[in-house]
């Protein structure tokens, strides 16, 4: 689905399709057969694309050549997408037990991020009030830490991958080890950053 699409999905007043719908079609006019993970605040994450479709459709490319063979990769490290607006990192990833995670959050990066299973993942908005700060928010690392309460946190069975997109407005544990799991090699991780549109 092109850029084109969405904004006339949108102008022409089809309220009967949502932004959800919409995501998901774009998806597989791009070719990828993993689903968005239903935490994902569709509505920005089409105001997103709209904002910068380049970047975007970057994006989804990547996922499209390296999701079904995720199992298979071999060449890890950080790939440029469109400069230093759009990057993706494919790394081996060794989840940790919960109690060593702690909330991280971006302000000019949104993170799509996918990752084999079984692993868990949480969420919480950024304005929560129940945060406890690990270390405050560091431009030049586009990163910060802490803690809450508020925290949601959703189990990916091995079988059912999702697109996890955290933007700004999310605070994210990454992918960390469901209690008891014990992994017999590294998984494989995407992360693809994407300039944030204000």
């Amino acid at each position: 689905m092109s850029i084109a699409s969405i904004v006339a999905l949108f102008s022409c007043g089809q309220k009967n399709e949502s932004a959800s719908d919409i995501a998901d079609k774009l998806l597989k006019d791009k070719g990828i057969d993993v689903p968005f993970h239903p935490s994902v605040d569709f509505d920005e994450l089409l105001r997103q694309y709209k904002a910068n479709p380049e970047l975007w459709d970057a994006a989804f490319a990547c996922l499209a050549e390296n999701v079904p063979k995720i199992h298979d990769l071999t060449e890890f490290g950080t790939t440029e997408l469109v400069g230093k607006r759009c990057y993706a990192m494919i790394n081996e990833l060794e989840p940790k037990p919960f109690e060593e995670t702690k909330l991280e959050g971006h302000r000019k990066y949104i993170d799509v991020q996918l990752t084999e299973g079984p692993v868990r993942w949480g969420i919480c908005p950024a304005d929560s009030k129940n945060q406890e700060i690990l270390e405050e928010y560091d431009p030049g690392k586009d990163i910060g830490f802490c803690l809450s309460d508020d925290t949601v946190y959703y189990i990916q069975p091995a079988d059912q991958p999702s697109i996890f997109v955290f933007f700004p407005k999310n605070l994210h544990n990454p992918s960390f080890a469901p209690d008891g799991v014990q992994y017999e090699k590294p998984l494989h991780k995407i992360v693809i950053k994407v300039e944030n549109a204000e």
